[in-house]
Formats: structure tokens, C-alpha cells, sequence
């Protein structure tokens, strides 16, 4: 939209308890528009219209606009102001963005891919279903079938969406209500997928480590290593673990995770052990690095397709389809410790547990727990006899 802007109103609404700043304005002679912004309460909204107003003559009216806003306007906007790599401060903690820009904007993208130029005021609870049974059947263009969970996913996405859209005052309700929420998104925690919660075995750990123990895959096969060994989630592994964090000497490792949500996510960092394989294999990937800052990513290159070749060694191996790569070995780690005694406390230290009751996930009822309970009450019987 070019031309002059008019500035017809300045005022304020309260809708459902909140208020509202409102200009209404039009473009030369055209039809009037307007703009509403949420604020704090009532004594904010003049210093919001005054702002309203300077952004409308200094850069002109904004393409997103009460009652013209379509999804993928909505959509665009989250991914230049909220979906944006992570800013930190000097005690790095995030200030601005996420951690996970790629997977945001996929997300989004396929939710554009649906809804498309739809108005959001008419987004509502029937045309959410039908994007989730669109997505769960594969019959959205262009978009591969996808599981319950990965949909459940792009929903909480799309209702992140629609939240900003209120509070820019592009929306007065969101079609997300509780019942839909409830309806339409899934808590994970409810029914639990016995596939996707399971630990790798350790026999099928031998068969994944000899099924990435081939040209193509080799190179991936120092982070199983490190997963088996360590217990560390995928991100710490591959996003944040640093040379600087290897410590050589000592048989160290420091492993740092971001947990948590908004404003307030700060690093959280322990020590782990190195065992003799996993400094086999990182003293071989130190020989090969070509980058010798020691603030390099220690695997950088074993990022290179290694969902691909993991899902392939992990099928060849006779892994159950549908293991959760990495947390079913970080779940065989923290249950072959809690098999062999180690003090919930110290274990949760291992995991990088703020909250013991985490670490309770691991002690499995699994065949090695029974084994230790019946050698345990056969050496007590064997006692008393005497």
C-alpha cells in the first residue's frame, strides 16, 4: 500500500478485559483501516497510539492489519521477529530468538503449505482438524505423512501463531481455546509410545556400532560412541560440546545443555567421564580436525547425514522401527547405571538432572533387574538356612 496517509481516529477499545490501542486511518481517499495493539492497561495506550502513529508516517502503513491478516503474513512475521537464531548476553542467557530456527520454520512452512492466504478470523476448530487429519493422511500438497506427534508439534506452533496475532491486535480470539487445545494436541506424557520410550539393548548397541563401522557411515560413529558413554542428549553432543571441553589429561568431558523456556534459559554444564574408547575416538578426530580453535564443534562433520545413517545402521541392527535414536541410548545409559548401583543422586548428576525424580525414568523393571533382585533374595534364603 502507497500513498498519504490520513489519520482518521485515535482511540481505545477493551475487549475481554484487555485493552487496546486503535488508529484508524485510510490511504488517500480509500477506504478507512485500522490498526489495534494490545497494551498493559489503560494508562499505556497514549504513548501506544502516539507510536502507532509515527511508524505509520515514517514508514509507512504496515501490511499487517486488522482484519487483512492472512496466515502466511501471520507466518512471515514469527519468522523475522520471534522464530530468529538466539541472541545471549554477556551471562548468556537468551535475550531474543530460539535455539531451533530450522525445525521452527519447517514447522511453519507446513502450516503454510495448508492454510496458505486464509484470513486468520476464519481459522477455527474445524479447519484445525482438518489439517491435522490432512497431515496424519499425507494429502496436503506437496507435504509427506507424518506421525501424530510431529502434527501435534505444528499445532502448538500454529497456536504460538495465533497468541502473537492477539497480541499485535491482528486477532481478538484465538481459535485455540482450551477444549481445542485439549482436543487437537496431544500430551505426549499421557500415552507414552513403548517403542519411542524404550532403551537400546546393549546387544543391539554391539549390532548398531558394527553397521556404522563402514566408509559411509564411519564418520558418525565417535557421537554413538560419545552417546553411549556420556548419557548426553543430541544437542549437547552436537550443538554445544566444544574442543575446549575435552580434557584429555584428566579423562574429562564438560557437557553443557539449555534448558528450559523464554527469557530466562541459562546454560547448565557438569562433567562426565571419558572412557578409553570414546578418547580412542576423539584423539583420532583431533588428529583429523582442519579448524584449531578450540571453540570448534568437536563433531561438525559427523552432522552430515547422520539421522539418515543412523536410521539405516539402527535397521540393519534389528532396532524395533520407530526407536528414538538418541534418547534410547541415552535411556541405556542411565539404566545400565541404575543396574549397577549407581546412587540416584550421582546419576542424576551424570544425566544432567536438576530434579532426582527425572532420574527415577531409568530404574527399569528390565530382565537385568530381575536377574539382580533374584540373585539378591536367593543369596538372602541361602543365608538363613545356614
Amino acid at each position: 500500500m502507497t500513498g498519504e496517509v490520513k489519520i482518521i481516529s485515535r482511540t481505545h477499545r477493551k475487549i475481554n478485559g484487555k485493552y487496546y490501542a486503535r488508529v484508524r486511518y485510510k490511504i488517500d481517499d480509500g477506504k478507512p483501516l485500522e490498526i489495534l495493539r494490545a497494551v498493559e492497561n489503560k494508562s499505556a495506550v497514549t504513548p501506544k497510539l502516539a507510536q502507532i502513529e509515527v511508524d505509520l508516517v515514517t514508514n509507512g502503513p504496515l501490511q499487517l492489519v486488522a482484519g487483512k491478516v492472512t496466515f502466511r503474513q501471520l507466518a512471515q512475521h514469527a519468522k523475522d521477529n520471534v522464530y530468529v537464531p538466539a541472541v545471549y548476553d554477556d551471562q548468556e542467557t537468551k535475550i531474543k530468538g530460539v535455539r531451533s530456527v530450522v525445525p521452527a520454520h519447517a514447522a511453519l512452512n507446513n502450516l503454510v503449505a495448508f492454510f496458505g492466504d486464509t484470513d486468520i478470523r476464519k481459522i477455527n476448530e474445524k479447519t484445525l482438524t482438518e489439517y491435522q487429519v490432512a497431515r496424519l493422511t499425507g494429502t496436503v500438497k506437496d507435504r509427506t505423512k507424518v506421525s501424530l506427534s510431529t502434527v501435534d508439534r505444528e499445532l502448538s506452533k500454529a497456536r504460538k501463531l495465533f497468541n502473537i496475532a492477539m497480541e499485535e491486535g491482528w486477532l481478538l480470539r484465538s481459535p485455540f481455546t482450551k477444549a481445542v487445545s485439549r482436543n487437537l494436541i496431544h500430551d505426549a506424557n499421557e500415552t507414552p509410545d513403548p517403542i519411542k520410550t524404550r532403551e537400546l539393548t546393549d546387544e543391539e548397541a554391539v549390532l548398531v556400532i558394527k553397521a556404522l563401522d563402514t566408509p559411509e557411515r564411519r564418520h558418525t560413529l565417535p557421537v554413538f560412541i560419545a552417546a553411549m558413554d556420556t548419557g548426553a542428549r543430541r544437542s549437547s553432543l552436537l550443538d554445544y560440546l566444544r574442543w575446549k571441553d575435552i580434557n584429555f589429561g584428566d579423562e574429562i568431558i564438560v557437557i553443557t545443555a539449555y534448558k528450559g523456556k523464554g527469557k530466562s534459559i541459562k546454560p547448565k554444564r557438569w562433567t562426565v567421564q571419558m572412557t578409553s574408547r570414546l578418547k580412542k575416538e576423539l584423539l583420532q578426530l583431533q588428529l583429523q580436525r582442519k579448524n584449531k580453535n578450540d571453540d570448534a564443534l568437536v563433531f561438525e562433520q559427523a552432522k552430515v547425514n547422520l539421522r539418515k545413517l543412523w536410521t539405516a545402521a539402527y535397521a540393519e541392527a534389528g532396532v524395533p522401527k520407530g526407536t528414538r535414536l538418541f534418547y534410547s541410548v541415552r535411556h541405556n545409559f542411565g539404566t545400565e547405571m541404575a543396574n549397577e548401583g549407581m546412587p540416584l543422586p550421582a546419576l542424576a548428576n551424570l544425566l544432567g538432572h536438576s530434579d532426582p525424580k527425572m532420574t527415577m525414568r531409568y530404574y527399569n523393571l528390565n530382565k537385568k533387574t530381575i536377574d539382580k533382585a533374584r540373585d539378591i533374595l536367593n543369596r538372602r534364603a541361602l543365608a538363613n538356612r545356614q
